[in-house]
């Protein structure tokens, strides 16, 4: 792939700027060797010098593909302070995007007058800010912009090594009963437990459950064929039709409909719509043979 020569040129007057510039394919994990003029897969991190091996949980690169907008963050690592910036970009008709990583921890230092408590305070904001990006406030699951940015690698990644992955979609049957009998704080709490059941039933390393939307949720089941799959979803939906949700000393019982779908060999030109139409027709399904089923 070639790069156009006016983006050669303004990278170079970045570079003196940034402590780190480069074009990435984000969904992908490749970067573009500007002195080559190729694409190089990698298997190193993200970013060396953050030293992580593993997915992002908030990776602006992606998001500033999915959205086609500038994408900022700061990241606090090893006691030192970055700022990172995204920038989408087309070359030859795909969609690529620009990194600028710069240290700029001296800077926020000075800016709190040497107050350390202050920057330790920063820090943590930083932090936090970071974190709630892609976390749902409610029940501290992902949130749908993670789903958006974390689906089309988990993907990707699949299709690379030829395994299948598997989507579980959650829906509390008549959950709109539960908030007009006793109201919506303690809909809000039905919601809330019911994401801390979910939890129990993934494997952290590998899995991730995210809260869709409303009272749906999304479970990622890497590397796990439909029947592993459907397994699993038949546990979630027995062992919370046994539970008793206690709120305000009143015991509530809910059941719940699932549909599960597997992606296995198509997922290179799977899209995050496709699959999310694929896993919703199932659930559909359950719901429509009476709920508390899984299709």
């Amino acid at each position: 792939m070639e790069i156009p020569r006016s983006l050669l040129d303004t990278l170079e007057v970045f570079e003196k700027m940034y402590d780190v510039v480069r074009i990435v394919d984000p969904v992908r994990k490749e970067v573009l060797n500007l002195e080559e003029q190729q694409l190089l897969a990698t298997d190193v991190p993200c970013y060396e010098l953050w030293k992580k091996m593993q997915f992002c949980e908030n990776c602006i690169s992606i998001r500033a593909n999915n959205e086609n907008e500038i994408a900022f963050r700061l990241e606090y690592i090893d006691n030192l302070i970055y700022v990172f910036t995204a920038i989408p970009v087309v070359i030859e008709g795909k969609k690529l995007v620009v990194e600028f990583l710069k240290e700029v921890t001296n800077s926020f230092v000075m800016s709190v007058g040497g107050d350390f408590q202050k920057a330790e305070k920063i820090v943590t904001m930083i932090e936090d800010m970071n974190r709630m990006a892609v976390r749902d406030s409610l029940t501290d699951l992902y949130n749908r912009r993670y789903i958006d940015e974390r689906l089309p690698v988990d993907l990707l990644n699949a299709s690379t090594k030829n395994e299948p992955l598997s989507i579980i979609l959650v829906d509390l049957d008549h959950f709109k009963d539960i908030n007009d009998t006793y109201g919506h704080v303690a809909g809000d709490q039905v919601l809330k437990e019911f994401a801390e059941e979910l939890k129990a039933y993934i494997r952290k390393c590998t899995d991730w459950v995210a809260r869709y939307g409303g009272e749906e949720f999304l479970i990622c089941l890497s590397n796990t064929d439909i029947d592993a799959a459907k397994q699993v979803a038949e546990r979630i939906r027995s062992n919370i039709e046994k539970k008793e949700f206690i709120i305000n000393d009143k015991a509530i019982h809910i059941t719940c409909s699932l549909g599960v779908h597997m992606i296995h060999g198509e997922t290179e030109d799977m899209t995050f719509d496709h699959v999310i139409e694929l896993v919703d027709k199932r659930l559909y399904q359950a719901k429509k043979l009476g709920r508390n089923i899984v299709k």
